[in-house]
């Protein structure tokens, strides 16, 4: 289910919301309002010495902001600003406060994973599956950390169906699709931040070309909404020095799945692709013992 998207605009709405509800929230807004760059860096113990209060006090500002708690809190904030993170400044993950406690990393990834039923069961999912399974051509997309996904989701999707490519900056594909528009491709692409400018460019250029275009994105917010349809929205864990995709890695084995139970002449196709194996000797075996 699409959820109304949080921007930085709203987020300060509610931090002046929160700020009317007591003069230690009001004190509390304040410092949030003008470092709230520095803020999403910050442990609750880090925020509350910063400003002066105490550590529940913070807790209760998160509470009175909407939030489920601190860690929420912190988790949107990162997400509002974490294009404008330099990676020299996220090393607070490793020397900080953070590497001390229940790591965060792991928690968003817990939260990210448990989140998934919901999403999994979302019409942009079955239209993504849809979409992939019907195109003949298929150009799995991505630059810098992005591009990451790709070769996973290319492997196990060139089993279930042909035409998987992959198109990267500098490579052939990306530097040549599109001069002759196929009505039958459908490129996917991964955008997450920092959002790849050399990748939003390239979707553009697409989207003008009237060429179909699919993303999987972290947020509503994202370039990507507007440059794809369908567009699957999948979240990211930032609570580190550099971001985490266990979610979407799941959910591209989900995906891949659907498509597979869209495909006709599956099951000949997995049996060919074993003996294949068999025969090349793909695969490590147990020597017999005598």
């Amino acid at each position: 289910m699409r959820t109304k998207a949080i921007t930085l605009e709203t987020f300060h709405a509610q931090v002046a919301a929160a700020a009317q509800t007591s003069s230690i929230n009001q004190q509390i807004a304040e410092y949030v309002s003008e470092h709230y760059r520095e803020a999403s860096f910050m442990t609750a113990s880090e925020l509350a010495h910063a400003i002066g209060v105490s550590q529940a006090s913070i807790t209760r500002f998160s509470v009175a902001m909407g939030f489920s708690g601190f860690t929420d809190f912190v988790r949107t904030l990162q997400g509002l600003v974490r294009e404008e993170w330099h990676t020299p400044e996220r090393a607070v993950y490793v020397h900080s406060e953070w590497a001390g406690q229940k790591d965060l990393l792991v928690e968003q990834e817990i939260q990210n994973l448990e989140g998934l039923p919901d999403l999994m069961a979302d019409s942009h999912v079955a239209a993504m599956a849809k979409a992939i399974a019907s195109a003949k051509r298929v150009i799995l997309a991505g630059a810098r950390a992005s591009s990451t996904i790709i070769p996973y989701a290319a492997y196990f999707l060139s089993k279930v169906k042909d035409g998987v490519e992959m198109a990267t900056p500098n490579t052939p594909v990306w530097e040549t699709f599109g001069l002759d528009p196929d009505p039958d491709s459908l490129v996917v692409a991964w955008v997450f931040p920092r959002y790849p400018l050399s990748l939003v460019t390239w979707l553009e250029r697409l989207r003008r070309q009237n060429i179909q275009v699919a993303a999987f994105t972290d947020r509503w917010v994202s370039p990507a909404v507007h440059l794809a349809d369908p567009v699957v929205v999948v979240p990211v864990a930032s609570a580190s020095l550099f971001d985490s995709y266990a979610a979407p890695f799941v959910l591209i084995n989900y995906i891949i799945r659907q498509v597979a139970a869209l495909t006709p002449g599956l099951q000949q196709r997995l049996e060919a692709l074993e003996a294949r194996d068999q025969a090349n000797h793909a695969f490590w075996n147990r020597p017999n013992s005598k």
